[in-house]
This record gives C-alpha cells, structure tokens and sequence, in this order.
C-alpha cells in the first residue's frame, strides 16, 4: 500500500468539525502498519472507552434489567501496542500504566456515573498478580472514590 492510511488533513478535520462517522478498520494480524484504531485513539486523546450494554424491552432476553456500562482506558495498558518476539514462539507484551492516566480514567468513571445517575462504580483489575500496575490503577481508583462520597465503590 501506497500512501497514508489516516492523514493529518483528516485528523484536522475531526478536530476542526468535532464529529466522524467511522466504519470498522481492518488491521493486518502479526505484521503490517499499526491498528488504525489504536492511532484514532492516541491522536485525538481519545482515552476512556465507553460501552454501555442494556437489555431490551421486547427482545427475548436471558437476563432481564441489564444496565451495566464499561469504561476502560484506552490509550496504556495493552493498547500502548509495545510487543516484541523474544525468540521463536515466545512473544513479550509490555503494560505501562501511568497514575496521570489511572486518576484520569478514574474520575471519568465517577464523573459519568454522577452524571448519568449511577449509584456505583466498580474496579475491575489484577493487582493481586500485577501488583505495581494495576495496584497503582487499584490505588489512584480509590483515591478518586474517596472524592464522591455519594457514588458506592
């Protein structure tokens, strides 16, 4: 392929019209140019990731009274994109958490569910394995809880 898959002109026109309609990108597996998903995110700062999933009324449904929403921080962690091949067969992923992103991410979980009328916000990490990464994300997390008495954690 020739060319730039996502150019600055269309970069500066979604910062200049504040709105895209995006379709889904397709991204080589295992080699090729970096998930254009992944580039969207990091050159707009688009940081928190949010999916809300609610049950159906008059849809045939397996639970009823669904209303969870995920928020998920979308610019470290994983999504940093930092993998190596160590040798043949072994691949090596690196995690880089930041408390300016983990108190970020936090208070955008509170905010929303103050603004949107939720009652609770929970963590989801793996700090009893990843002590120092997600145990910082699990510190900053309760650090922003304790600003908003009035939202369980």
């Amino acid at each position: 392929f020739e060319g730039d898959l996502l150019s600055d002109q269309t970069i500066q026109s979604i910062l200049k019209n504040k709105v895209a309609l995006k379709g889904p990108f397709m991204t080589p597996i295992g080699k090729g140019f970096r998930s254009l998903n992944v580039t969207l995110r990091k050159k707009l700062q688009l940081y928190a990731n949010v999916r809300p999933c609610t049950t159906i009324k008059g849809l045939d449904n397996i639970y009823e009274k669904v209303d969870v929403v995920t928020i998920r921080e979308n610019t470290e962690g994983e999504y940093m994109g930092l993998e190596h091949r160590v040798v043949p067969g072994v691949s090596e992923s690196i995690k880089i958490i930041s408390r300016r992103a983990c108190l970020k991410i936090a208070r955008y979980a509170f905010e929303y569910a103050v603004m949107n009328n939720r009652k609770k916000v929970m963590g989801v990490h793996k700090a009893g394995v990843m002590k120092l990464g997600d145990g910082l994300f699990l510190k900053c997390l309760r650090e922003i809880a304790a600003e908003y008495p009035t939202i369980a954690y």
